[in-house]
C-alpha cells in the first residue's frame, strides 16, 4: 500500500475545545493544558474525539432535551426534529449553523471549539503563573495535535516563552521534520505518543505512517531537545507479549537521549464525549473497561529492563504527576 504522508493545515488557526488548569499529567508540575481542535490521525480510542475535526461541531446532550421544540423551529435544514417527547439531531442534514445551539433553553446543545486569540490564550495562562512556579510546571500545547497547526504553535510558544513560562508539546509527531526543527527552540518538553511499533497497524487501523514517527522522535533526540516518549496502552491493539518486546527494543537504543517513557493504560472516560458527538455506536472501545496500573506491569517490566525506571522518573505509569 502507498505509504501514507503527513497533512497540516499551516495557515489555519485552530478553533480551542478546552483550557484545563490544574492537569497534573501533562507534563512536570502543575499545568495549564490548551486543546487546540484538529488531527491528521484517527486512533479509535481517541480519548478527546471533539478534538480530532478541525471545524466546529455541536455536542448534544439528549438528557438534557425537554422536549420544546425550540431548536427544530429555528433549523434551516431539517435536521431538528422531534421524535416523542425528545428531540433529534441528523447530523448529515445539520450545516452546523448554531441557531439550535442559541435557542436552546436547556443547554443540551452547545458548541465543541471556540475562536480564541494567541494573546487570550497567554493571558488566560499566566493567571496561573504562581501554581506554575510553586510547583515547577507551565503550559502544555495538546489537541489533538498542535503540529497540525505548525505556524500558530510555534507563535504560542513563542509568545508563553517570552512571559518565562515553561512549554511542553504533546504530539503524535507525524508531521514534516521542519515544523518540528523550527518549533524545538520553544519548547521546553515534547511529549511524544509512539501508539505502536507496527507499521501496518499504524498505517492501517491510526492513519499515519510509523517510518515518520520514529524518523523524527530520532531527529528530535539527535537534536538534544528533551523528549518523554508516551505510550498509550489499549486492549486488543497494542497490548500483547509481542507488541510490549518490540516497545522495549527500540526505546531501549534511546536510552539515554530522551528523558524518559510514560505508559498511559486505556480508559473509558471519554465514552460521554462519543455520545455528544452522536458517534457511541461506532466507537470500537465502548464495552472496554480502563486498564489499572497493574495491567500494564508486563510493559514495564521490559521497559525496566532495558533501562528505565521510577527511582529517577524515566519510566512512569500515568505519566509525571505535580
Amino acid at each position: 500500500m502507498t505509504a501514507i504522508e503527513p497533512a497540516a493545515l499551516p495557515d489555519r488557526q485552530p478553533l480551542i475545545t478546552n483550557i484545563q488548569r490544574y492537569s497534573v499529567q501533562d507534563g512536570p508540575g502543575i499545568r495549564t493544558t490548551i486543546f487546540l481542535k484538529g488531527c491528521p490521525l484517527r486512533c479509535p480510542w481517541c480519548h478527546n474525539p471533539e478534538t480530532q475535526d478541525p471545524e466546529r461541531e455541536i455536542n448534544y446532550d439528549q438528557e438534557k432535551c425537554t422536549g420544546c421544540g425550540a431548536c427544530v423551529q429555528v433549523c434551516p435544514s431539517g435536521a431538528a426534529r422531534l421524535e416523542g417527547a425528545i428531540s433529534v439531531l441528523d447530523r448529515g442534514q445539520c450545516t452546523r449553523c448554531g441557531r439550535c445551539v442559541d435557542a436552546c433553553p436547556a443547554g443540551a446543545r452547545e458548541w465543541s471549539g471556540q475562536a480564541m486569540t494567541i494573546e487570550e490564550i497567554v493571558r488566560e495562562a499566566k493567571d496561573d503563573e504562581m501554581f506554575f512556579l510553586s510547583s515547577g510546571g507551565g503550559v502544555t500545547i495538546s489537541g489533538g495535535d498542535p503540529l497540525y497547526f505548525p505556524r500558530f504553535t510555534l507563535e504560542l510558544a513563542r509568545r508563553l516563552q517570552d512571559e518565562l513560562l515553561h512549554v511542553a508539546i504533546d504530539t503524535a509527531a507525524f508531521c514534516q521534520w521542519s515544523y518540528l526543527d523550527e518549533l524545538r527552540p520553544y519548547a521546553d518538553l515534547f511529549l511524544i505518543d509512539l501508539k505502536t511499533m507496527d507499521g501496518d497497524k499504524y498505517r492501517d487501523v491510526i492513519r499515519g505512517s510509523l517510518a515518520v514517527v520514529q524518523q523524527n522522535l530520532e531527529r528530535l533526540a539527535a537534536a538534544g531537545a528533551t523528549i518523554r516518549v508516551r505510550i498509550p496502552v489499549i486492549p486488543g491493539f497494542n497490548d500483547s507479549e509481542a507488541d510490549y518486546d518490540a516497545f522495549a527494543a527500540y526505546l531501549g537504543t534511546l536510552k539515554g537521549r530522551i528523558a524518559g517513557v510514560d505508559i498511559l493504560p486505556f480508559h473509558s472516560y471519554a465514552g460521554k464525549k462519543y455520545r455528544l458527538l452522536d458517534r457511541w455506536d461506532s466507537y470500537q472501545y465502548r464495552d472496554t473497561e480502563s486498564l489499572q496500573p497493574e495491567d500494564v506491569l508486563g510493559l514495564a517490566r521490559k521497559l525496566k529492563q532495558a533501562g528505565f525506571s521510577p527511582a529517577d522518573n524515566s519510566l512512569t505509569v500515568g505519566g509525571l504527576t505535580g
